[in-house]
């Protein structure tokens, strides 16, 4: 009997591996808090409402906005790092808006093997 108790004891944690489970539910992502204690979490969640930086939205798999973002933001860019950034800025204010993701090639310093790494993080929206 306690070698049954045993055997049943041993097996019962395998049998409730293979019972399907529910995935949490999935959130839209937003920035939480104020600096220092801001984290990303989700919208409804307690918290001051913060945009996300542009590494964050990097690891979040989004495009960050190649007309409104900092020099900061276009950093966490894979393949602009934070000296193409501040060009990019620079160049931004001096002839004005981008438009669309490939105008960044006009920024010296980002030619065609750059502008294939950065693309798919890049966007721009439209004023």
């Amino acid at each position: 009997m306690a070698l049954a108790a045993l055997l049943l004891a041993s097996l019962g944690p395998s049998a409730l591996r293979r019972l399907p489970r529910a995935d949490p539910p999935a959130c839209e992502p937003a920035g939480r808090g104020t600096p220092p204690a801001h984290w990303i979490g989700c919208r409804g969640d307690p918290g001051a409402d913060r945009p996300l930086s542009g590494l964050e939205l990097v690891l979040l798999g989004r495009a960050v906005d190649l007309d409104r973002a900092t020099a900061a933001d276009l950093a966490a860019v894979p393949g602009i790092g934070p000296g193409l950034a501040s060009e990019v800025v620079r160049d931004r204010e001096e002839r004005g808006p981008f438009g669309r993701p490939d105008g960044l090639l006009r920024v010296r310093g980002i030619g065609p093997a750059r502008m294939r790494q950065a693309r798919p993080f890049l966007t721009v929206t439209t004023p």
